[in-house]
């Protein structure tokens, strides 16, 4: 079957029940979609074989059953994020959510350059998004969907939220032109770069990261602020902006760029440890280190 074909079938498939679930109570929705991703990850095993290796990779002290729980937490959350997204009444989840250090981000805001707001797929990072352009003007980088039609159904949603998208491909002159307005730029900081990332730690093992946080806030002196969204026990969310890095502190050079890299990165890095099961480990994060170069 062709691609196009299969992605047409795929996205009519989608909004058949998308439609669907529109029309049920949301609880229901939501714990139907949480099943779904439970059953498809460790019954079905979609991706599950990676996630197991790259968990036991960065936790080599756990036991199996503790890997076991962490990886149906993950699918948890992965079927819970995506019933938020489609489905959820984001007024009434922006409600219960705890807010901390949006002090910070205001003060960065205000400084007038912009801000580069720096984050991974921890939690619902989409909520903690529309959470903020709620208040603020905001841009998110993000790479583009296999499927074209989903991808353009999703993104219209982001743009309902007054967010706006930037593709990862060709996003540098997007970002410096938001930033000059006074926007925050979201980037998702966990990807696999390959060829055009830099290698650094994280989480113990060579991986490959983007330096455009570095790079731009160096360029344009914009502040960084590392910013996540944590899932509370009770359901509810946590969003949380760390301290502001000033790139003034740091020299236009291969080797401030990269100490400025692993700042943010281990930052994220901080989160990830602590809530293992609400990361993406079926992220191929370190595929293919060696493709990543040294500046």
């Amino acid at each position: 079957m062709k691609k196009a074909n299969k992605s047409k079938i795929e996205f009519f498939l989608f909004r058949i029940f998308y439609k669907l679930f529109k029309m049920l109570p949301y609880p229901f929705v939501e714990k139907i979609i949480r099943q779904i991703f439970i059953f498809g990850g460790m019954v079905l095993l979609i991706r599950k074989k990676r996630a197991m290796m790259q968990l036991k990779m960065v936790f080599p002290k756990k036991s199996s059953q503790e890997i076991r729980k962490i990886l149906i937490g993950m699918y948890r959350n992965m079927g819970i994020t995506t019933a938020e997204t489609y489905f959820g009444n984001t007024q009434k989840l922006f409600d219960k959510a705890i807010v901390d250090g949006w002090e910070i981000l205001d003060k960065a805001v205000k400084m007038g350059k912009g801000v580069i707001l720096t984050t991974g797929h921890l939690g619902n990072w989409e909520l903690a998004g529309r959470y903020i352009a709620a208040n603020y003007k905001m841009g998110v980088v993000g790479r583009k969907l296999r499927n074209r039609y989903l991808d353009s159904f999703t993104n219209k949603l982001r743009e309902k939220e007054n967010i706006i998208i930037i593709d990862r491909k060709n996003a540098l002159r997007p970002i410096i032109k938001l930033l000059k307005e006074n926007y925050i730029v979201s980037l998702l900081m966990d990807q696999n770069a390959g060829k055009n990332g830099i290698l650094t730690d994280f989480l113990g093992f060579p991986a490959s990261t983007f330096v455009g946080a570095a790079k731009i806030a160096i360029k344009t002196g914009c502040p960084i602020v590392p910013a996540f969204a944590i899932r509370l026990s009770d359901g509810t969310h946590h969003f949380i902006c760390e301290e502001i890095i000033y790139p003034d502190e740091y020299e236009n050079t291969p080797e401030s760029i990269k100490e400025l890299t692993e700042l943010v990165s281990k930052t994220l890095e901080k989160y990830i440890l602590k809530y293992p099961q609400q990361w993406f480990w079926v992220h191929r994060r370190w595929r293919g280190a060696k493709k990543g170069r040294n500046l």
